[in-house]
């Protein structure tokens, strides 16, 4: 794949594979017409500044920005995909078929994004499709191993208001599911557990069908009381939509939009009426971002420093030469757990110093959702930032 480096080009244009291969950038019209009305503006800021921009119009719910956004970080899926699909060579994904998923998650990348840690949008995106295709990977392991009833008893309760409302059930109706599903784990409790779990027997299912009747109202199911056919009946539905919701088929940005005869799902875009960058920048205070990112940066060359030399080599092996742990074992002649202890060890090590400097910058400890941030933000900063190994 050659990159694009005119910024018309980058937030307008998409990747086309053939035989596993890139072959060209496609032109979208629409998107092109509107960043040369942006460029006409302001031609002059980085693309780092304008994926901002387009950043905050997508906070903005600008239905214009997710697709420029998109078309920005096609190299970023690209590469996720090629990289995945060489550690993963056991597996029937093509490249094509990783990149066609990775392009589906990019609003899941920018929901989690925070344009204040400092990370650059690309180095993100590549840490979360990365763990985005690796934990579709191990989901459709347990997907391809599990009988329905294991597969049931394995996810969890917020997994199943997922996987409900991604099935598009009525409001009216997913109360039913939901409470089935409680019923059968409640009361499906087999000796063993392994992936192939039977059936339950007609005795559970009469249970269960009890349970489900006698609780519902205590619990506000809607609807009326059902058999134990009906609950099976729903309940394997429910597994039907867990292995689609867990091993989505591959989708195409090039799909004809639902509903319509002609037209893609690239072509839902609305022109921006928004004049550019002033209103962007205005909206930072660019000196204190800087300042910020100077401090962290220092902090974290400090923190780096202090790890001794094997941890640092682990880091920059794994991160920057992108070795897999058993890779990285073979290469230091380790053992796998030794490896992935000590890449844990010098990961919490630099978390820790965020998390640290984080408290003192904003004067209180982050919540979870924060320290999940810092630690994707992590990731991404190893693997743009040189790490150095002293010789021996």
């Amino acid at each position: 794949m050659h990159p694009r480096t005119q910024l018309l080009d980058q937030f307008s244009t998409f990747a086309v594979l053939e035989d596993e291969y890139f072959r060209k950038w496609m032109i979208d019209s629409r998107l092109r017409r509107s960043m040369q009305s942006c460029l006409e503006d302001s031609s002059e800021a980085s693309d780092k500044i304008w994926s901002l921009y387009w950043f905050k119009q997508w906070q903005s719910q600008n239905q214009f920005a997710e697709s420029h956004l998109s078309a920005y970080l096609q190299e970023s899926c690209y590469w996720v995909a090629q990289q995945i699909s060489q550690r993963f060579k056991a597996v029937q994904y093509t490249v094509a078929d990783y990149f066609q998923i990775t392009n589906g998650e990019i609003q899941r990348v920018l929901k989690s994004f925070s344009s204040d840690r400092g990370i650059a949008l690309k180095s993100y995106a590549s840490v979360v499709l990365t763990n985005v295709l690796k934990d579709m990977l191990r989901q459709r392991q347990a997907a391809d191993i599990c009988s329905d009833w294991s597969l049931l008893r394995r996810v969890s309760k917020k997994r199943i208001g997922e996987v409900i409302t991604h099935a598009g059930v009525v409001a009216t109706e997913a109360d039913q599911y939901q409470f089935a599903w409680f019923c059968f784990k409640t009361l499906y409790v087999p000796s063993e557990t392994r992936e192939q779990l039977p059936k339950p027997n007609a005795e559970v299912w009469t249970a269960i069908a009890n349970f489900y009747n006698s609780k519902r109202k205590e619990f506000s199911v809607s609807g009326s009381a059902l058999t134990a056919e009906q609950i099976e009946v729903r309940l394997t539905k429910l597994a039907r939509w867990i292995r689609s919701y867990l091993y989505p088929a591959v989708d195409s940005l090039n799909r004809t939009q639902i509903g319509q005869e002609a037209g893609e799902i690239q072509d839902t875009l609305a022109s921006s009426s928004e004049s550019l960058l002033d209103s962007a920048i205005k909206q930072e205070d660019i000196t204190e971002r800087k300042e910020q990112r100077s401090q962290l940066q220092t902090v974290l060359d400090q923190a780096l420093s202090e790890l001794n030399a094997d941890l640092r080599e682990i880091l920059q092996l794994f991160y920057q030469q992108k070795l897999s742990q058993q890779e990285l074992a073979a290469h230091l002649k380790l053992s796998q757990p030794t490896v992935s202890r000590r890449l844990k060890k010098a990961e919490e090590a630099l978390l820790n110093t965020l998390i640290n400097w984080s408290q003192s910058q904003f004067n209180r400890f982050p919540n979870p959702t924060e320290v999940k941030q810092i630690s994707t933000a992590l990731r991404a900063w190893l693997i743009v930032h040189d790490v150095i190994v002293p010789e021996n």
